[in-house]
């Protein structure tokens, strides 16, 4: 987490990448929803892409290990207590996506070994409800003036 003040129009551009990521992350999880892919290559490279956006998005909720450069929910409030004390706690599920994106998806790792096959699941449509319930938090308490205007136009929400 970083002290410094960003302006609205700064806000405003960040936002459009913000944006950019709900969009993927909810068109993904609606394909897996779908089911259309059955268990192919593709359906696999849906899901990979839906993790990274997730993890991308929990990274924005949650900036529990933010850098100074990093865009995070609580810019985009007067004070970083504000979004704090507004936004849900992660739950458990929510919690184990960071590590499981790192250890089972971006990089090759000896942990993939312990994970049985009931384990590689993915709850992809509760990860889906649970990340878009925060955001509807957010979007309905930030100051729209905060927002690019992508918000208004691009499908962002379920």
């Amino acid at each position: 987490m970083t002290g410094m003040q960003r302006t609205h129009e700064t806000l405003q551009t960040a936002s459009e990448h913000l944006s950019y990521e709900l969009w993927m992350f909810n068109s993904l999880a609606q394909a897996m929803m779908s089911g259309v892919f059955g268990q192919s290559a593709l359906n696999n490279a849906i899901l990979e892409s839906f993790t990274f956006h997730a993890r991308a998005l929990l990274d924005f909720l949650y900036a529990e290990n933010s850098r100074p450069d990093d865009l995070i929910a609580e810019h985009y409030f007067d004070t970083p207590a504000d979004w704090l004390a507004i936004r849900r706690d992660k739950s458990e599920l929510l919690k184990g996506v960071h590590k499981r994106v790192g250890k089972e998806v971006a990089h090759l790792t000896y942990a993939r070994l312990g994970v049985t096959a009931e384990e590689k699941q993915w709850q992809f449509a509760q990860i889906f409800n649970e990340i878009n319930g925060v955001f509807k938090i957010f979007l309905a308490n930030v100051g729209k003036e905060k927002l690019g205007p992508s918000w208004g136009s691009r499908e962002t929400k379920s």
